[in-house]
């Protein structure tokens, strides 16, 4: 397996990263991406990786290519040989991984992220290469502030957001607030101490200190 990782600490390959780093039993080449240089979107990415122009991509041993981050994580699960699943035992954890992820990306991180995209720096960065929406700032703004509303409330007596143990919904929020949440301020965590303990808990994890660097290969 190849899993094609970037250059730079954006919030797709830093949530592969950081579930590869808690995961443990995998075994994988890397090939680096160059985000900062939009290699990504270049012909030949598109071409022979994804057509897409998305990062990060993992191309399976025979041949096939998996995308979206989801569903390289859940993948990736499956096949380790050792370590501990970060999406379930049973089929009873495995549903409740999936909501609360699912409940993450929709209600914070995406929102998180189209709200970037719809700044300046945004547009400068991806030079036409992506659909920008900079009328939508102040509603996808609302739709962050909700979701950390709700989460904030959900945090107040569990360590992580499926209970007592980690998983890919922790995984995923944490590196897109990590990447994200210092390009917009009005997100700032210290006004809520249950969000801002579930950051600690999360930032004190040894993987969290590695996540920002691209996976070592084989």
């Amino acid at each position: 397996m190849i899993l094609y990782d970037t250059d730079a600490p954006g919030p797709n390959p830093v949530t592969v990263r950081l579930f590869v780093l808690e995961r443990g039993g995998l075994d994988f080449d890397v090939a680096i991406v160059s985000l900062a240089a939009l290699e990504n979107r270049g012909e030949a990415y598109r071409a022979q990786v994804n057509s897409r122009g998305e990062v990060p991509a993992l191309r399976l041993d025979d041949g096939r290519v998996l995308t979206e981050i989801t569903a390289i994580c859940e993948y990736l699960d499956e096949i380790a040989s050792g370590g501990t699943s970060l999406i379930g035992a049973t089929p009873e954890e495995r549903a409740i991984t999936r909501m609360w992820t699912r409940r993450a990306d929709f209600e914070i991180a995406q929102p998180l992220v189209a709200w970037w995209r719809g700044s300046s720096d945004a547009q400068a960065f991806y030079q036409g290469h992506r659909v920008l929406g900079p009328d939508a700032q102040g509603y996808h703004q609302r739709l962050t502030e909700a979701g950390l509303a709700r989460f904030e409330a959900e945090l107040a007596d569990k360590p992580f957001l499926c209970g007592d143990r980690l998983s890919l919904a922790d995984i995923l929020l944490y590196a897109f607030y990590a990447t994200m949440g210092a390009t917009a301020p009005w997100a700032a965590a210290e006004n809520r101490p249950n969000f801002l303990a579930w950051l600690a808990r999360m930032a004190a994890r040894p993987a969290a200190a590695a996540m920002f660097e691209p996976l070592p290969g084989r």
